[in-house]
């Protein structure tokens, strides 16, 4: 079995021109992404790397996250829902379901992804990453950003 390899954000782009451009192709596009995620943090010299390379670009700016390898955008996760909806946070299935909050607030369901990186909190990004599994694959979970946690409704 091949490993889902985490794209750069010029490939999800092409991957996302390539699909049907719909809300199905958004989901399965952005948890392929965050399957490969995973499988960074989860293998021991992946984890080394992503740490070495999270703050490239972010030590200036968080805005100028170098795109991955070379650095680490957690917004690169979640590029073919942005592209479905033009970036209208609260038109988009996740935005909707964090109070129309933008992936890119800091405690956001992807944006809480870089505080845990910046914590070195491995052990809490294996389990965010069950939470954004969760929300990509069943509608009735919302990510409350004041907790920073998934919530049933």
């Amino acid at each position: 079995m091949e490993t889902i390899q985490l794209l750069p954000y010029s490939d999800i782009l092409d991957q996302w021109k390539r699909s049907k451009m719909d809300i199905d192709s958004a989901k399965f596009l952005t948890l392929n992404q965050v399957e490969a995620f995973e499988n960074i943090v989860c293998d021991d010299e992946g984890w080394k790397y992503l740490l070495s390379v999270f703050n490239n670009g972010r030590d200036v700016d968080a805005w100028l996250a170098l795109d991955w390898p070379e650095g680490f955008d957690e917004l690169l996760l979640c590029v073919p829902l942005c592209k479905l909806v033009e970036f209208e946070c609260s038109k988009c299935t996740i935005g909707r379901r964090q109070d129309n909050n933008s992936c890119a607030h800091d405690y956001s369901l992807f944006g809480y992804i870089a505080e845990l990186l910046n914590n070195n909190d491995r052990l809490g990004l294996k389990d965010h990453i069950i939470s954004i599994k969760k929300i990509l694959l069943f509608e009735h979970y919302r990510w409350d950003v004041t907790l920073k946690k998934l919530d049933e409704s």
